[in-house]
């Protein structure tokens, strides 16, 4: 098995591991709607940020993750106030159990330590959770909530 980048190539899986990954979230398949967003996203994407990850074999595609990385000023958890958030970690389910969430994950990890990575931070499913505890992952709690605003909401603001 090869851990390689995600090419162009890989949309079609990229867009089912994404509903299977969602599924665990939402408690249930995204919408058709939802699933014409990610394909567009996928035929259109640059292939370059967020940094994706494949584990392949023989040309076929069994699971990938991905991260986003980003640099927020210095902090005294995170002196180099470099942060990564890892997203997405889905296998096909007649390939799990066989390392491929652990690989895929030791290989985004790499990459977090190559880019000097202060805070890496993710969202666990139940399922997932155990794996990234295996990896040294902890529930943090964080003294001010996370507040969120989303597009819809953004775009009925009177700025």
């Amino acid at each position: 098995m090869e851990i390689r980048t995600a090419l162009p190539r890989d949309a079609a899986d990229l867009v089912r591991l994404r509903a299977i990954m969602l599924e665990q979230v939402i408690g249930g398949p995204p919408s058709p709607q939802d699933m014409k967003i990610m394909e567009d996203y996928f035929r259109d994407w640059d292939y370059e940020d967020p940094v994706c990850l494949v584990a392949e074999e023989d040309g076929e595609v069994f699971g990938c993750i991905s991260s986003s990385f980003n640099r927020l000023f210095p902090s005294p958890k995170n002196p180099s106030g470099m942060q990564a958030e890892i997203h997405n970690l889905a296998v096909y389910e007649e390939h799990r159990g066989k390392g491929i969430g652990r690989a895929l994950l030791a290989s985004i990890l790499r990459e977090c330590r190559e880019r000097n990575v202060g805070r890496i931070s993710l969202y666990a499913t139940g399922m997932g959770r155990p794996l990234y505890e295996s990896f040294g992952f902890s529930h943090e709690v964080i003294v001010c909530p996370e507040m969120r605003l989303y597009y819809r909401d953004l775009a009925g603001l009177d700025l």
